[in-house]
């Protein structure tokens, strides 16, 4: 064989072992294609891909084809998939902790929310993941959240006795409670249904998964109260963790702090953007005064902090308020 036969085959063979040492896993989330944390796992997946130059391809399935954020957690921990994008909430049927982030007006506004993210107090909340089978990747923005209701909602006197959906979250019930109101836990992909036909008053939740699931469809009133900031969380399985080599490791976590800071600037102006939408949506969009809601739930708060273990963050959290 003469020596250009040699270097084509060694070509052949040295690409079909690489493809043959391919590893395909998924990706599971739960938004629309439109949404703009759909946007942001298709950008992980393909800078994944890069980054491992092609050693690592993640096929990315929106809009729950896996899987509910519950079921989503789990598959992440016996490794049926690979990747999810999940809210702290739903992290706390792990590790109970994370419902920390559930805690109403923790944070006061977008960049005392994200400097927190970035503390090691944050790091330190979500280690324990990794013992049960979850590695953190990055945060993903998602804004503020508001109510949307069947009648108008001013004040905590208003949600009285009003069945308001939430995720499955203590926390969130609790805070539905405290404002008097009834917390009922629905998945996500059921909540449009359940608001159509009265299973549930109202629910709450940010400007673009209320455009990207329509939901002003099924709902008249938009209370910007901006209870909560919770914030998403990529997450990959440990399973997969433990499969890669070094090199991979390192673009899996480089690409997910590039999709972190690709969500901020997408989040902006997807919520600068569904914000005016709605306003043509709703019969109406009440700007409210914050303080008496506050007040409502300020007791559970310091009781839910005390339940979970994380006072001193909390502390450490209400106190730097007043920095931002």
């Amino acid at each position: 064989m003469n020596r250009l036969a040699v270097l084509a085959t060694a070509a052949v063979l040295a690409t079909t072992a690489a493809h043959a040492q391919q590893i395909v896993t998924k990706y599971s989330g739960i938004q629309p294609n439109e949404h703009p944390a759909s946007y942001t796992e298709e950008y992980f997946a393909q800078e994944v891909g890069i980054l491992t130059k092609g050693s690592v391809k993640i096929e990315v399935y929106h809009n729950t084809q896996l899987g509910d954020a519950v079921a989503n957690v789990q598959s992440i921990r016996n490794g049926t998939i690979g990747f999810t994008t999940v809210s702290a909430s739903n992290l706390n049927q792990v590790v109970p902790a994370m419902d920390m982030y559930s805690l109403p007006f923790l944070f006061k506004n977008a960049n005392h929310f994200w400097w927190f993210l970035a503390q090691p107090e944050a790091a330190e909340l979500a280690k324990p993941l990794e013992a049960k089978g979850i590695k953190v990747l990055g945060y993903i923005d998602s804004g503020a959240r508001n109510f949307f209701t069947q009648k108008e909602i001013r004040t905590p006197a208003d949600l009285k006795g009003e069945k308001i959906r939430v995720m499955a979250s203590p926390v969130m019930v609790n805070t539905m409670k405290a404002l008097g109101a009834t917390g009922v836990p629905v998945a996500w992909s059921e909540l449009y249904t359940a608001l159509q036909t009265g299973v549930v008053d109202g629910a709450e939740n940010n400007h673009p998964s209320v455009v990207a699931k329509k939901f002003y469809e099924v709902s008249k009133y938009y209370t910007l109260d901006e209870h909560m900031r919770i914030p998403d969380v990529m997450v990959m399985s440990m399973k997969l963790w433990n499969q890669l080599n070094p090199d991979q490791q390192k673009a899996v976590v480089e690409a997910g702090q590039r999709a972190q800071a690709y969500m901020r600037g997408a989040w902006h102006v997807s919520e600068v953007k569904d914000l005016a939408e709605l306003k043509g949506k709703f019969k109406g969009i009440l700007t409210v005064d914050k303080a008496p809601f506050v007040k409502a739930v300020g007791p559970m708060v310091q009781e839910e902090a005390k339940r979970l273990g994380v006072e001193k963050t909390v502390a450490f959290i209400l106190d730097s308020q007043k920095n931002f």
